[in-house]
């Protein structure tokens, strides 16, 4: 078969390293044989630098600014990505929105998860914003004949046993997946922060603010909603270190990005004894230029 007539009928697909990282990588594969794309090939490998210039090459040279590599740097540091061809099993049209890419491109959803809709792949795997986004998939035949090679990855690749190739990625899944995922969403990612920061001041704070802060947030999984580090910062006002107070006011989406750098919400952080974890500062840096998906706005729409 012709490489043109291979890459009209296989989409090429990357889950960046927060799938494997959050133990949902092979759910997402048996989710993209029932989408009719059953992957065919595949490698884990750990994406470096140089290896995200080639596959961005166009987007660096045309519109990236430099802190947008320094994002996908950190999520491609949380662990192995894992590089797939899939091929499609249904009726490639040549119509628009008919071909193999357009129809995965449908089924991945939107970019912008909050905006994605229920039922497509970004969405119900808890893609957190567009850069933590769980995966990428070519947009046409070249995109993907192109992105595959920068991975290793070519048509001669693709197993002609479909058994043989599930059994070989399935495997392939199992090495991968962290002794313990990752399982915090947003909200959890910002109350588990918020509540090692109350948990560091507790012993010193009187015994009305305590009272106060438990009887508004009664769970702390709470304080993670939208709006909660405003109404914390508020209780701990006086009896918190001073650059606390606006790092648990910080909602870390994009409208608080120009007043708020990580380097300064570490420091702030350091006061109280509290660190980061790679995944906590990959999610908090990223959504502070990325709308995230918040599942306390969601709950109340």
């Amino acid at each position: 078969m012709p490489d043109s007539d291979f890459w009209s009928r296989h989409v090429f697909v990357l889950f960046s390293s927060d799938a494997p990282y959050r133990g949902v990588h092979a759910d997402m594969v048996e989710r993209l044989r029932k989408e009719g794309f059953p992957p065919v090939a595949a490698r884990a490998l750990r994406a470096d630098p140089e290896l995200i210039d080639d596959l961005y090459a166009d987007l660096i040279a045309g519109q990236w600014q430099t802190w947008r590599y320094r994002l996908v740097d950190a999520v491609l540091a949380l662990g192995p990505a894992m590089a797939l061809i899939c091929r499609y099993e249904g009726d490639a049209g040549s119509g628009p929105g008919g071909g193999a890419h357009d129809v995965l491109a449908l089924r991945k959803g939107y970019q912008h998860p909050e905006q994605a809709e229920h039922g497509t792949l970004r969405r119900d795997f808890g893609a957190v914003n567009s850069i933590v986004g769980l995966m990428h998939s070519s947009d046409g035949p070249a995109e993907s004949e192109r992105e595959a090679a920068v991975f290793g990855l070519t048509a001669a690749d693709a197993a002609a046993d479909p058994q043989a190739a599930a059994a070989e990625i399935d495997y392939l899944c199992q090495v991968i997946t962290p002794h313990t995922p990752e399982h915090r969403d947003f909200d959890q990612v910002l109350a588990a922060v918020r509540t090692r920061v109350v948990a560091a001041l507790w012993e010193d704070l009187p015994a009305a603010v305590r009272q106060r802060v438990r009887d508004r947030f009664p769970e702390t999984a709470r304080l993670g909603d939208v709006g909660a580090g405003a109404e914390l910062s508020a209780l701990l006002a006086g009896h918190a270190p001073e650059p606390l107070l606006p790092f648990l006011a910080c909602e870390f989406e994009p409208p608080a990005a120009d007043g708020m750098r990580m380097s300064v919400a570490e420091q702030a952080l350091r006061t109280a004894g509290v660190v980061l974890d790679a995944w906590e500062r990959v999610v908090l840096e990223s959504s502070l230029h990325f709308q995230p998906l918040r599942a306390s706005r969601q709950a109340v729409r």
